[in-house]
């Protein structure tokens, strides 16, 4: 029915996946759940994911394809949420997959909330071989339906396929992802949930995210050069949102927990010879947002008083951002986390990890 508003609009960016594709779609078109519209974004693939494509919709009408030269999975995600008409939107990257169940699932017991949280599964993908692992960043521990605080925010994952959107939620505040940036599930992911806090949570590993060596992530720990850069940017962008919504100053707490947070991943992904100019970036935008931080690391910072030579990045260590002071500089020893720690003319000698406390 041409006038059907589904209950699900799928929306899933495609670039060069023919090797995925078809599992990928295959996946989610034999759902248990069927009031879905899948919404295919096409972002000028050079191999045969185009072709694919136009084979699934030629038999299933619930695929919708749209066109678009190269500009970024944000933009493809960008031109699904425009024409979405779902109640609901889902995310799901071309590459991965959904269990059968995963909709009928989280629609189970749907009421009025703002979105539905639920654990994945993570496979590593090396050529044909796959590898599950368990690094419980994608596990939910939560259930039902709660408020969540900005603590919990902060501890969510920086992805969107692992949730369901309330689409109205997403048009009151009109959020987009921010094009031409890496890491943009941060930017929607904090800006969502800044707004809106009521959400369900499902225990049930629902999705499988396959991580491949050529993925963001996979490049992002390759160290590739300028990425890193784009944690600072995107802290630009939230800002920019937070501000427009007068969220500013009320949670300057939890912004410069962000700040701080993209800074040391910042610092962790960079070249060495990048990161006085992640501090430069970082500075310069301190001093644009006028933000009077309550953090010592980002006064020192604004100030221009943290220095790469004197031990407050000591060497190569980035699990460590402190300001050495006075008999410090010549010998440190103390705890950062969960590791003991010692540092010999700022540069760090020795490290083990604590013995855990009952």
């Amino acid at each position: 029915m041409k006038n059907h508003t589904p209950v699900i609009s799928v929306i899933i960016p495609v670039y060069n996946v023919e090797k995925y594709l078809r599992r990928c779609l295959d996946s989610v078109l034999n759902q248990s759940f069927h009031d879905i519209e899948v919404i295919c974004i096409d972002d000028g693939s050079t191999d045969s994911s185009l072709s694919i494509l136009h084979e699934y919709a030629a038999r299933d009408a619930r695929v919708r394809i749209l066109e678009q030269s190269n500009r970024g999975v944000s933009a493809a995600r960008n031109a699904g949420l425009d024409v979405a008409k779902g109640t609901w939107i889902s995310f799901v990257d071309s590459d991965d997959e959904i269990l059968p169940d995963m909709y009928e699932t989280l629609l189970a017991q749907a009421g009025d909330e703002d979105a539905v949280y639920f654990s994945a599964e993570e496979i590593i993908m090396n050529g044909d071989r796959l590898t599950p692992v368990h690094s419980g960043y994608f596990d939910v521990t939560s259930s039902g339906v709660k408020r969540v605080n900005d603590d919990e925010i902060s501890r969510f994952s920086m992805v969107v396929w692992d949730k369901l959107f309330r689409r109205e939620k997403i048009e009151s505040i009109h959020l987009r992802f921010p094009e031409g940036l890496y890491f943009e599930d941060n930017v929607f992911i904090i800006n969502f949930f800044s707004l809106h806090h009521k959400v369900r949570f499902v225990q049930k590993k629902l999705y499988r995210y396959f991580r491949r060596s050529d993925s963001i992530t996979g490049i992002a720990h390759a160290k590739k050069s300028g990425m890193a850069f784009d944690y600072i940017r995107i802290l630009d962008t939230i800002h920019s949102f937070w501000m427009t919504w007068n969220l500013l100053p009320e949670k300057q707490p939890l912004f410069e927990r962000f700040c701080i947070f993209y800074f040391r991943a910042a610092i962790k992904i960079c070249q060495d010879w990048e990161r006085p100019g992640l501090v430069y970036e970082l500075a310069r935008s301190i001093h644009r947002w006028e933000l009077e931080p309550e953090n010592a690391l980002l006064k020192d910072i604004k100030k221009g008083i943290l220095s790469i030579r004197t031990g407050r990045f000591p060497g190569k260590d980035i699990t460590m951002i402190k300001t050495l002071r006075g008999f410090e500089k010549i010998l440190y020893i103390g705890n950062f986390n969960d590791n003991r720690v010692v540092y010999l003319f700022s540069m760090k000698i020795a490290s083990w990890r604590r013995p855990k406390r009952i």
